[in-house]
């Protein structure tokens, strides 16, 4: 399932590539410090190659072909802001979702234990310790599985648990088993919802129309000659575009510790059980 800019994979998959260390310390850190380091990436490289740039481009340069680079990097800037725009949208509808999903699914659980509780406690005790098992495998298990990256077997084995729950419902034969059923393919799918978000990544086309984008930008603002002001205006725009590409690029991972989605929810369902 893809969506305009950014293509799901099957959830029975590494969320990286096995080699992709770089990749993994990006998603393990903390986001005030992956802020930070995004900053200093895109915000202090352009100023200590600004000299650099200019000595390249900016040589002899006239009044025309200085009005032109700053018309060229106006008219860029825009259409990179444009993509990064969407970037940034289509990321944060899909990470909502998946938030979303963790909300929906934390409430269907929760009112199918009520109901198993309420309808015959005897019959659907096996029951209602699975879903208690279910719970804490996601929040001692799945999750932390997800975070880093290793999701086959985190995704098969919570499904394993919840049939036996669809067991025991199918063979229940009281009033309100429609409703039982119903809460439980409720959760069934916000679990497939979350599942599924667990990994995205942009089209390649969307990144390197960012990073030439970037690139171009810091470019033909480099071109006159380097002032404080200038230099001090190119870094706030370089840490403006890091800390977004940083944001976006985390938020394709929700269950990363820089997203900032964690399995809180569920805890509190298992207090709330136990």
């Amino acid at each position: 399932m893809c969506s305009a800019l950014r293509c799901r994979g099957p959830v029975a998959i590494s969320l990286v590539p096995n080699d992709a260390e770089v990749t993994m310390f990006i998603f393990s850190v903390p986001s005030y410090i992956g802020v930070l380091l995004a900053m200093l990436l895109f915000g202090v490289a352009p100023v200590v190659l600004y000299p650099v740039i200019h000595r390249l481009w900016g040589r002899g340069l006239g009044d025309e072909s200085g009005s032109m680079a700053d018309t060229v990097s106006t008219r860029i800037g825009v259409i990179h802001a444009v993509v990064i725009g969407m970037m940034f949208a289509n990321v944060t509808a899909e990470y909502t979702s998946m938030v979303g999903a963790v909300e929906a699914e934390a409430s269907a659980l929760i009112r199918l234990y009520s109901e198993m509780e309420r309808r015959d406690e005897e019959h659907f005790e096996p029951a209602m310790k699975t879903l208690i098992g279910y719970i804490n495998f996601v929040v001692q298990e799945q999750w932390p599985a997800l975070r880093e990256g290793s999701a086959t077997q985190a995704n098969l084995m919570g499904r394993e648990l919840l049939d036996d729950v669809w067991e025991s419902v199918q063979q229940f034969d009281g009033s309100g088993r429609t409703e039982l059923a119903r809460l439980l393919d409720e959760a069934e799918n916000a679990r497939n919802l979350r599942l599924f978000d667990a990994v995205g990544t942009f089209l390649p086309l969307f990144w390197y129309a960012a990073i030439i984008g970037y690139v171009i930008t810091i470019t033909t603002l480099c071109v006159k000659p380097p002032d404080g002001l200038r230099r001090t205006l190119l870094f706030l725009y370089g840490c403006m575009v890091g800390v977004v590409l940083y944001g976006i690029l985390v938020m394709t991972q929700p269950y990363s510790l820089g997203a900032g989605v964690d399995p809180s929810v569920f805890q509190r369902l298992l207090e709330a059980m136990l």
